[in-house]
């Protein structure tokens, strides 16, 4: 079972706190499993930038200082030496299923136009977890225990793992972040205290050595 763990993000850091566990997880690298070293270092670097109007999904993520995960690759190489391989993935099939719970159109269509933007760089598949590999993955966030349309709230990352044929996921926004076991971790209710639930965008950062 993975046992890298950091303090509750502060801001829209989750991306890069999955980025440090997962690289102290997979490399001899345990000086990155810092957490002012993932919010002032890593989370500045991997934020999407804004395009000045010409991409308004973009421009709304950049804003709410979220992360690209085209950019997490570039960190990943950086901070392990690239002794972590570190690979962009997407699963179209995962995007239809997760848009459905997003009811403005315009959100939808941003998010939709962000996918096949960011989709372009990477590796389209139909994603099952392998052994060994960590998941920087990208999720829809709601709120209530149980996702539901019209209450669709933003962008959060959650690292997961599969490891000796169990799944696990790790979600920096607790209270107190840790690993817990998942039959299905593509859809996480009752977070938060149950007052948040997430489902997988389809994309994601896999990790590996």
């Amino acid at each position: 079972m993975p046992s890298k763990t950091l303090p509750q993000q502060n801001g829209n850091s989750c991306a890069a706190h999955c980025t440090v566990i997962a690289i102290a997880e997979l490399s001899n690298n345990q000086l990155c499993l810092d957490q002012t070293f993932a919010e002032k270092t890593v989370w500045p670097a991997i934020q999407f930038v804004s395009t000045g109007g010409l991409a308004p999904g973009i421009d709304q993520l950049a804003a709410a200082k979220n992360s690209d995960p085209r950019k997490i690759i570039t960190e990943t190489d950086k901070i392990s030496n690239k002794t972590v391989k570190a690979e962009l993935v997407c699963d179209d099939s995962q995007k239809t299923g997760a848009l459905v719970y997003v009811t403005d159109l315009a959100t939808k269509q941003g998010l939709g136009a962000l996918f096949n933007l960011i989709k372009g760089g990477g590796t389209s598949t139909s994603l099952t977890l392998t052994d060994g590999v960590f998941y920087n993955a990208s999720y829809l966030m709601f709120n209530g225990a149980k996702a539901a349309t019209g209450t669709f709230t933003g962008m959060h990352n959650i690292l997961v793992t599969r490891e000796g044929g169990k799944d696990y996921y790790y979600n920096p926004n607790e209270n107190k972040p840790g690993w817990n076991l998942t039959s299905d971790w593509k859809v996480l209710d009752n977070q938060n205290g149950g007052n948040h639930s997430y489902v997988f965008t389809g994309v994601c950062v896999e990790m590996k050595k």
